[in-house]
């Protein structure tokens, strides 16, 4: 099989753009960790995209099988974009939410009919919109926390003892993710914003408790917990930032395997379009645990989880598209790993 890998940040899709000095880190390490899993399995040979502004991809250079396309422009860009599609037989793509660049892309991959090893982009657009993913797992029974977007805000009974959070509609990650201690200092924030900025970014209650995610990975029928991994937080400025992740966390305050568990199938069943890694994002207080977010992609704590399993992810996701396996062998080993970012 051959598969084309392919990363948003490092890709060459910024050529003409400042690249984002955090978040080229944090694409690079996922992409090489991507391909080095997928390049041990020997199932297939691999095609990416690499900026030229970037070190180049050692695997490449030791195995002459692979190929990489070095993109210098957006021309560069655009045309190795169309050839990698048309060459491969597959695409695994890891990509921001944020203004439908992964939806897009992966409606490209179903267009090529090509296999996607990732959501549907109907199961990406309704997760990427926190208001209506929201509105989603609400009508669902799910436990989540209220969200509605800053233009109506002024409007609502949206209140909070412990602050409020402001952030894009489709973000991804922490980017542009602000905490307010008050309503009245939220309200002078938002009282600077235009209608058109108001109407692209979403007001949370802040919700106390442990930050977590999950690490899941799902085929067309069943989910499994890969990991349960604890988010550490700062807060700068008024502006939250993620600056590490414990993959496999032993934290009590954690859910167990059995409670990641049933989160997981909830979701799985609200949005049959998710397929592949996928990773959700709850806090977890003596309330409950509280879905924040639902990233339809392979997330950061994939760049260590082949070592905190030890057994390589790509592996279980081509017995799952390749073999038609529905029962995986079971995980036996979860440990620890900080992962710093």
């Amino acid at each position: 099989m051959k598969l084309f890998v392919y990363e948003h940040i490092t890709s060459g899709a910024l050529a003409e753009q400042n690249l984002p000095t955090s978040l080229v880190n944090e694409g690079n390490q996922m992409l090489l960790a991507t391909l080095q899993d997928c390049h041990e399995t020997q199932h297939c040979t691999l095609i990416t995209l690499r900026d030229n502004r970037l070190d180049e991809l050692s695997l490449f250079q030791q195995n002459t099988q692979h190929d990489c396309h070095q993109i210098t422009t957006i021309a560069d860009y655009d045309q190795a974009w169309a050839h990698c599609l048309t060459q491969c037989d597959a695409v695994l793509i890891i990509a921001p939410e944020t203004d439908s660049i992964l939806a897009s892309l992966q409606q490209h991959v179903l267009d090529a009919g090509k296999i996607m090893l990732g959501s549907h982009p109907t199961a990406i657009q309704l997760t990427s919109d926190k208001q209506h993913c929201y509105q989603h797992l609400s009508q669902k029974g799910i436990l989540t926390i209220p969200t509605q977007l800053a233009s109506g805000h002024l409007a609502s009974d949206l209140s909070s003892q412990n602050g409020y959070i402001l952030k894009p509609i489709d973000g991804a990650g922490c980017v542009e993710t602000y905490f307010f201690k008050t309503a009245s200092e939220l309200q002078s924030h938002l009282a600077t914003l235009t209608l058109p900025e108001l109407n692209q970014q979403v007001v949370q209650p802040y919700c106390e408790g442990t930050a977590l995610s999950l690490c899941l990975l799902s085929s067309h029928n069943t989910i499994e917990v890969l990991s349960i991994n604890q988010q550490h937080l700062i807060q700068s400025q008024g502006q939250l930032s993620l600056s590490a992740c414990t993959i496999n966390s032993k934290n009590k305050t954690l859910p167990s395997l059995i409670q990641a568990n049933q989160i997981a199938q909830q979701v799985k069943a609200a949005f049959p379009g998710l397929f592949g890694f996928i990773g959700i994002d709850l806090i977890h207080n003596d309330n409950g645990l509280y879905i924040v977010d639902i990233n339809p992609r392979l997330t950061t704590s994939y760049i260590a989880l082949r070592t905190a399993l030890n057994l390589n992810p790509m592996q279980r996701l081509f017995d799952i598209i390749e073999h038609k396996k529905t029962a995986l062998s079971p995980i036996t080993q979860r440990k620890t790993i900080k992962l710093t970012l």
